[in-house]
C-alpha cells in the first residue's frame, strides 16, 4: 500500500484497524454482526488498488470497510432480490454509515415500515402556507396562490413541484406567470407503472420501464438524456410514446429543466406535511386549525432554541455533507487551468469553474450546493468553503426563518359577543359529499400504501 502513495500523489493516508466484532446502532432494536458484511477481508486486503479509496474516504476511527454501506439504498422504488430480509439488513447498514436513527413501525416477514427517529434535520420541512378547502379545483387553487404571492418576494425565481393537479396547472400560470413548474417524479413513475398494469406485462418488465424513465429524468445533460430516452422508447413501444406525448421535457427532466430545484425531484414535502398533521385531520375544522397552529408553534420554538447553539457559518447537516465530500476526494489529483478553472482527475474527470459555480458533472448546478468535485477544488485552492455555499444553507438564514413568533391564542382571551346566543357562523357554500367523511387520502392511480411508507 505504501508503494501506491507516490503513484496516486496522495498527501494524506488514513488507516484504521479495529478488533471490534460487532457494529451496533445507537438504538435498542438493532444490532449487526460484522459477519453479515458483504466484504471479505482477505479479498479486500489482497487488492491494495481497490482498498486505497476505502482508506482515503474517512478521517474518523470507525471501521472503514463499512464505507460501502452509504450506497446500499440509492432511490425510492429500489428493488431488493432477497425481499424483506435484504431490505432490513440494508436499512440498518445505511443508517449506521449515514448517522441517523430509526424506529420500526412494522417489522415482520412480509413488510417493514420504519421512520426516522431524529427530531429533525436542518434541511427539514418548512411549512410556508396551507389552506383548508372543500376540493382541489381551479378557484380554490387560484385563491390560494394569490395569497401566497402576497408574501413571497417577487424578485426571486421560484420553482413549483406538483402532482399535475388539473386545477393547479390552470391557476399557476395566472398567479405566477414567470415561475417554473416541475412535475413530481414519484407521481409520474406511478402513472407510468399504471400504464403497464395489464395482465400481459410482468412485474420485472414494468419495473424496468419505470427505472428507464427515472434514468431519463435524472440524466444531467441533453446528450445523455437523448441516449437514455431512445432506450426507453425502444423498449416501451407505443405505450411509452403516448405517455410522453403529454409531458414536456422541461417539466420533468434535469437536462431540460429551467431554474434551481435544489435537488428536489418530487413533492415529498407535501406528503411529509400530510403525515405530520395526520392526527389533526380527523378533528372538527376549528380544532384542526388550532392543533396545527400548536404544532407549528412548538416546532418553531424547538428549532429556534437548537439553532441558537450552532457556532458555524453553515448548518450542521450541510457541514457533515461537506466533510463527507472532503473525505471522498482526498485521493484525487487536481490541476489548475486558470485562477478559477480546475480539472479534477476523478472517475470520470471533470472541469470545475468556482467563479461561475459550475461543474461538468452538473450536480452543483442542479442542487445549488457544491458537489464533491467543487469541494475538492475549493479546499485545494485555499478558499473558504462557506463562500461558495448558498446563503439559504447558512445558520443565519435558518435562524431568520424561525425568528418570528407564533403567538398563543388562549380561550380566556377570546371575545364574547353581546348577542352570542343569536350569533351563528354559517357554513361555507359547499355541497357535502354523500356518505361518511373519509379519513384516508385518495391515492392517485398507480400508487399503493407502500409508496406512502417509502416517502
Amino acid at each position: 500500500m505504501i508503494s501506491l502513495i507516490s503513484a496516486f500523489e496522495l498527501k494524506f493516508v488514513d488507516i484504521s484497524v479495529s478488533d471490534s466484532k460487532t457494529v451496533s446502532l445507537d438504538c435498542k432494536t438493532v444490532s449487526l454482526d460484522c459477519k453479515t458484511v458483504s466484504h471479505d477481508c482477505d479479498t479486500v486486503f489482497g487488492n491494495e488498488g481497490s482498498a486505497i479509496t476505502i482508506y482515503c474516504s474517512s478521517t474518523n476511527s470507525r471501521a472503514l470497510l463499512s464505507s460501502s454501506w452509504s450506497s446500499v439504498i440509492t432511490h425510492v422504488g429500489q428493488r431488493f432480490e432477497r425481499g424483506v430480509a435484504e431490505f432490513r439488513d440494508a436499512l440498518c447498514k445505511f443508517s449506521i454509515e449515514r448517522g441517523f436513527k430509526f424506529d420500526y413501525m412494522r417489522n415482520n416477514n412480509g413488510r417493514v415500515e420504519a421512520q426516522c427517529s431524529n427530531r429533525y434535520s436542518d434541511d427539514c420541512l418548512y411549512p410556508l402556507a396551507y389552506a383548508v378547502v372543500d376540493s382541489e379545483n381551479y378557484d380554490n387553487w387560484l385563491w390560494f396562490l394569490e395569497q401566497l404571492r402576497s408574501i413571497v418576494q417577487s424578485n426571486r425565481e421560484l420553482t413549483f413541484v406538483s402532482d399535475r393537479n388539473v386545477g393547479l396547472m390552470e391557476a399557476l400560470p395566472k398567479a405566477f406567470p414567470t415561475s417554473n413548474h416541475f412535475f413530481c417524479l414519484q407521481h409520474l413513475k406511478g402513472n407510468l407503472r399504471d400504464k403497464f398494469s395489464g395482465g400481459g406485462f410482468s412485474n420485472s418488465y414494468r419495473e424496468r420501464m419505470v427505472w428507464l424513465f427515472r434514468e431519463c429524468a435524472h440524466a444531467p445533460t441533453i446528450p445523455l438524456f437523448n441516449q437514455k430516452l431512445e432506450v426507453l422508447k425502444r423498449e416501451g413501444g407505443a405505450i411509452v410514446q403516448r405517455f410522453l406525448d403529454g409531458l414536456p421535457f422541461e417539466n420533468w427532466s434535469n437536462a431540460h429543466s429551467v431554474g434551481c430545484r435544489y435537488g428536489e425531484m418530487s413533492s415529498n414535502a407535501a406528503e411529509s406535511f400530510n403525515a405530520w398533521i395526520v392526527d389533526c385531520r380527523r378533528l372538527p375544522i376549528t380544532r384542526m386549525v388550532d392543533n396545527m397552529r400548536i404544532k407549528l408553534m412548538n416546532m418553531f420554538v424547538t428549532r429556534r432554541t437548537d439553532s441558537g447553539e450552532w457556532t458555524g457559518v453553515v448548518c450542521p447537516k450541510m457541514i457533515e455533507k461537506l466533510q463527507g465530500y472532503t473525505d471522498e476526494s482526498r485521493s484525487w489529483n487536481i490541476k489548475r487551468s486558470s485562477d478559477t478553472i480546475f480539472e479534477v482527475f476523478s472517475d470520470p474527470s471533470v472541469c470545475v469553474d468556482i467563479c461561475k459555480s459550475t461543474c461538468s458533472c452538473f450536480q452543483w448546478q442542479l442542487n445549488g450546493f457544491p458537489c464533491v468535485h467543487a469541494v475538492a477544488v475549493i479546499n485545494r485552492s485555499g478558499r473558504r468553503i462557506d463562500e461558495f455555499v448558498d446563503y439559504y444553507f447558512h445558520v443565519a438564514a435558518f435562524r431568520k426563518s424561525y425568528e418570528e413568533v407564533i403567538h398563543p391564542i388562549p380561550t380566556s382571551m377570546r371575545l364574547e359577543y353581546e348577542n352570542s346566543a343569536n350569533f351563528d357562523i354559517l357554513p361555507p357554500p359547499t355541497k357535502r359529499q354523500p356518505g361518511r367523511p373519509k379519513k384516508r387520502r385518495i391515492r392517485s392511480r398507480g400508487r399503493t400504501s407502500a409508496d406512502d411508507t417509502m416517502w
